[in-house]
């Protein structure tokens, strides 16, 4: 073979080599490195014709800021009324909505987009929305109220109202904060409305972790409905525990607030009979109770039918404790009162609190009002009580612009017989500025 033949032979092979691995680098060749990723949500930029607006065209044009996926668009939209036979084309960034079936006379039409509709990276529309369209004459049905949060920290989240009709259709979903709510142009129908605060944001209701309700609303052009956002909550009543504070006076604690109860009774196992309660005070949770006098033996409190403010009812629940021989030996002081020593009130028969630091049963209450110039006695009566808070009211008119004394007598005392300290007395002045001003009903 000839030096020519060898040389081009030499630089074929050279080619040959310089091209495998040309092609080899090309086949693992990377990503470039240090590029940002897209985690920009999706967001509907603009929609043609413009919301309310006629379909004249039969067809709806939606702008986004990004390119939509095809098939996560298909499974994220919901049209309302229904439109079985429809087209969508897709242009990038802007998808087109062809409706090729006769649309309902004077009808408000909803496409709503929900987040499970992704830009073609993966990332889902920014919030579950609705666009809404007239067909005909504006439909202009409306539900609207007030947001009450069981938890006020609540008020700060964005609550996720979602409207269906009577048989469960997706009509509309809404994302509103704050303490009001609207849904407008809605179609004459009756509806189910529903709504949540989607704390982990995962697009769904988890029951007992999330505020929530729900109603039927029949049709009605407006409707006012307020949305309570509360917890749902299956935990039943119980006692939690009791607690002596003296031989007299026991207190229950519950494991939540309780609405109501039927009844309560305290057993003394030792002598096999029932303690008579003289007094009982409820205060959310706690359950103040004044008996006979106790031991140190064993006593079994219960409570029956305790009803929580969610309506979860226990029949019966029982707690058994050693009770106390500790006799009670501190006087009662008056906490506080509405109105403040020396205010004026704005009422002629106005509603007196007295609160104690104790309970104090109704037959060891003495109090008495008077003018402060005339000393003339007024006669006034106990309207509300729970033994520890008394509201007292006069049973006349006071004079306009006459001081008044409220006294406290000194022989008010608690059921083991620790009287005030002294009396105590409490002046203020009716001033009715406004005429024919009525007297609050007790």
């Amino acid at each position: 073979m000839s030096k020519v033949s060898k040389h081009k032979i030499a630089l074929l092979s050279g080619l040959l080599i310089s091209f495998m691995l040309l092609v080899s680098g090309c086949g693992s060749k990377q990503s470039p490195t240090g590029g940002k990723e897209d985690t920009t949500k999706l967001k509907v930029m603009a929609s043609l014709p413009a919301e309310f607006s006629e379909i004249d065209e039969q067809k709806v044009e939606i702008t986004f800021n990004k390119s939509v996926d095809k098939s996560a668009f298909m499974k994220g939209i919901y049209i309302f009324p229904p439109v079985t036979n429809k087209k969508i084309d897709y242009d990038g960034n802007v998808v087109t909505i062809k409706f090729l079936e006769a649309l309902k006379a004077d009808t408000n039409y909803f496409l709503t987009l929900t987040t499970r509709i992704r830009d073609i990276r993966g990332n889902a529309l920014d919030k579950n929305q609705t666009l809404i369209f007239r067909h005909g004459q504006l439909q202009s049905n409306r539900i609207s109220g007030t947001i009450v949060y069981e938890d006020k920290a609540d008020n700060e989240l964005p609550v996720q109202i979602n409207l269906l009709t009577a048989d469960s259709l997706w009509v509309m979903a809404s994302s509103v904060t704050g303490n009001s709510y609207a849904l407008e142009s809605l179609n004459p129908l009756d509806y189910i409305l529903r709504a949540y605060i989607d704390k982990n944001l995962n697009g769904r209701y988890d029951a007992g972790f999330e505020p929530y309700t729900e109603s039927s609303l029949k049709n009605q052009q407006i409707i006012s409905y307020n949305l309570n956002m509360a917890y749902a909550d299956t935990v039943k009543p119980v006692i939690r525990m009791v607690r002596a504070a003296s031989n007299r006076e026991y207190e229950i604690v519950m494991n939540k607030s309780v609405k109501s109860f039927r009844n309560i009774k305290v057993e003394d196992l030792r002598r096999n009979e029932t303690l008579r309660i003289f007094t009982i005070n409820h205060d959310l949770d706690r359950i103040t109770l004044l008996t006979s006098e106790t031991d140190s033996t064993s006593y079994r409190f219960t409570i029956e039918e305790a009803t929580d403010n969610k309506g979860n009812i226990t029949a019966e629940n029982s707690v058994t404790i050693s009770g106390s021989n500790r006799d009670d030996k501190t006087a009662p002081v008056v906490v506080s009162t509405i109105p403040r020593n020396g205010a004026s009130v704005n009422n002629l028969q106005p509603i007196i609190e007295i609160t104690f630091s104790e309970i104090i049963p109704s037959s060891l209450f003495k109090a008495s009002l008077m003018e402060s110039e005339s000393k003339k006695e007024i006669p006034i009566r106990v309207i509300k009580s729970n033994h520890k808070t008394y509201h007292l009211q006069p049973e006349q008119p006071l004079t306009n612009y006459k001081s008044c004394v409220l006294t406290i007598d000194a022989e008010t005392s608690d059921l083991s017989g620790n009287k005030l300290a002294e009396s105590y007395k409490l002046t203020f002045l009716p001033i009715l500025r406004e005429s024919g001003q009525r007297a609050p009903t007790p």
